[in-house]
């Protein structure tokens, strides 16, 4: 088994309303996907990945628990706080079982 980065954001802040997330909104990216299981937004915003892409790439070669936050670059109208978490064993995703 390999070991994974593991990354969660969390919606720490509205400046207005925002049609895709509210405060408190989680999800999380673990083995450079989204973790579908363990999301609460219904969709994602592509400005947002936009704005978190260079600094999950950045986090997830941190040490745990290190925090980093960034915003949407519509207005600053969200503010993402991204947070390492332990690295997961897993086989990997869309992997056949006997692999």
């Amino acid at each position: 088994m390999k070991k994974y980065s593991v990354v969660k954001i969390t919606i720490t802040g509205l400046k207005k309303y925002c049609p895709f997330y509210k405060e408190g909104d989680t999800f999380i990216i673990k083995q450079q996907c989204f973790d579908p299981l363990n999301g609460t937004p219904k969709q994602y915003c592509m400005h947002s990945l936009h704005s978190i892409y260079p600094v999950y790439m950045q986090l997830r070669k941190e040490k745990p628990g290190t925090k980093k936050t960034c915003w949407c670059p519509d207005d600053n109208i969200v503010t993402f706080e991204l947070e390492r978490l332990e690295d997961e064993e897993g086989k990997g995703w869309n992997r056949p079982d006997e692999e």
